[in-house]
């Protein structure tokens, strides 16, 4: 779940370390505000005791995405502050915090300011509110069969499997919405090849809706024809675990099933980031067209995905009429009838025929800024300036004015996975600055738009004509609603993915197209 996690842990650092959380304790625990100078915002925050070592801060500046930040101290103002911009009079900002007193963590309220009318900053009421407040925790999911009659609701399976909050162990749904905890024991109810598998699935026909409390690390399965084939294991540690589908493997029970599915987490009510993270991806591969509509509390209604209003014989003829001639494969056999694969799941795989497809502009950037700087600044970050030193890429400044590092030369297919040497801590200042680093520049090169950090979020500028990018990535955006999906590890970044959040979910609707 390497997508969905990257990007809750960016929003917030919560999903796999939680620690105990409650109200703030009294109106006199911290003080707050928001200031302005020269164009630029600060948030800040400070506790009244000595007990606070860290503070989070999320926030959205007139009514855009929520930032979720680490703040850092200012020891000559006594408090823990960030930075946004542009700031002016008329800029709202609404913002809460996540602190600590010892061991135990801590929400505070929700509050709203607007710079240049004196709301800046506040004493803390004594309990906590905001929107979302009045949310169960209940989360209604729905499935529909739009395949035209290519498939009976009968050949239409599901499953939900994730983490309980409460326990940490994998679960499955059961038909009542039920965290039903997995077991070696399940393997067996499913045959095939000779290898015993579990049925966590439902069909169309047999059930339609559910209804689920919040649950961690979650994919809703989906496959038509057939269930999918997933094994229940255990660890070297005494963990269970399970083993999904891997398109890479030939002799893989699901490399003959139409399969596709979304990744998800939901929060239970009172933390920080309550609610629910979900998207459809394409980072590994397509199975069919799918549409993810996300309804909520105070009207909120989002849809992401493909518009099914092409059929899916329909992409897969325009993937090969679009793409340059490298991707073509990708729809073909042996991939083909049953998928469109991701380049570093096939020939772009390195010792592969396509291995060193972008090494080219690779090699090219690593040349260029041996001589010149990458100047490039990241929301609530800073500026940073990166030179190629030997193989490493090092970038300083920021708003820590830390050292940052791409450890080497990076190859096509860590490029396209964002893995490897683009989800490297070795040698940071900071940890998350680096990960950040290394996120946007493996996007800017998978989108063709290094040189020019100017375009690194201009959507039209992607994928230049004629130039070696990926391919794959962009075909996703043509084709999805809001030009919205995860077409690689990082599209992420730019908010170019279709990743939907509200802390107020009501209802979840996945449309299977054909």
């Amino acid at each position: 779940m390497k997508r969905i996690a990257s990007w809750i842990v960016a929003s917030a650092a919560l999903l796999f370390s939680i620690l105990p959380f409650a109200a703030a304790q009294s109106a006199s625990d911290y003080t707050h505000g928001v200031t302005a100078a020269n164009g630029t915002g600060t948030l800040w925050f400070a506790p009244a005791g000595s007990s606070t070592s860290w503070v989070d801060a999320h926030y959205s500046v007139t009514g855009g995405d929520l930032q979720n930040l680490r703040m850092r101290y200012n020891a000559g103002n006594g408090h823990y502050e960030t930075t946004f911009a542009p700031a002016s009079n008329g800029t709202a900002v609404d913002y809460f915090f996540t602190y600590n007193k010892g061991e135990a963590a801590y929400d505070s309220a929700h509050y709203s300011a607007v710079v240049g009318s004196g709301s800046g900053g506040t004493d803390p009421p004594a309990s906590g509110g905001g929107d979302g407040s009045s949310w169960s925790g209940q989360t209604t999911f729905h499935i529909v069969n739009q395949t035209g009659g290519r498939w009976a609701d009968a050949d239409v399976y599901w499953s939900i499997i994730g983490k309980d909050w409460n326990t940490g162990q994998f679960v499955h749904v059961d038909a009542n919405g039920n965290l039903v905890p997995m077991s070696t024991a399940d393997n067996g109810a499913l045959t095939k090849n000779g290898e015993g598998y579990t049925n966590y699935f439902h069909n169309l026909a047999q059930l339609r809706d559910v209804t689920i409390p919040p649950l961690d690390s979650a994919r809703i399965l989906l496959s038509v024809g057939s269930p999918m084939y997933i094994k229940v294991n255990v660890d070297g540690n005494g963990n269970i675990g399970y083993a999904g589908a891997n398109i890479e493997n030939a002799s893989d029970p699901n490399i003959d099933v139409y399969f596709d599915f979304g990744e998800m987490a939901i929060l239970p009510p009172g933390n920080a980031q309550q609610g629910i993270f979900v998207n459809t991806t394409r980072v590994d591969h397509f199975g069919f067209p799918l549409k993810l509509r996300v309804q909520g509390l105070d009207g909120f209604d989002q849809s992401v995905g493909e518009t099914l209003n092409e059929s899916r014989d329909a992409i897969f003829s325009a993937f090969q009429a679009t793409v340059p001639a490298q991707f073509t494969g990708l729809a073909q056999a042996p991939y083909a009838p049953y998928r469109i694969v991701a380049p570093s799941h096939a020939s772009f795989i390195a010792g592969q025929a396509n291995g060193n497809y972008l090494q080219g502009y690779i090699d090219a950037i690593w040349a260029r800024y041996r001589n010149e700087d990458l100047v490039f600044t990241l929301d609530n970050l800073g500026t940073f300036r990166g030179r190629v030193n030997g193989n490493t890429f090092v970038f300083t400044g920021g708003n820590a004015n830390g050292t940052y590092y791409i450890n080497g030369v990076p190859s096509t297919s860590e490029v396209f996975l964002g893995n490897g040497l683009f989800n490297d801590p070795t040698g940071a200042s900071d940890v998350g600055v680096q990960l950040q680093i290394q996120a946007q520049i493996s996007a800017a090169i998978n989108r063709h738009v290094l040189e020019t950090p100017s375009q690194w979020y201009d959507q039209p500028s992607h994928y230049p004509a004629g130039q070696a990018a990926n391919w794959y990535a962009k075909f996703w955006h043509d084709h999805n609603i809001d030009a919205l999906s995860y077409g690689f590890s990082y599209d992420d970044v730019g908010d170019f993915s279709p990743s939907i959040h509200t802390n107020a979910p009501t209802d979840v609707t996945f449309t299977i197209g054909w």
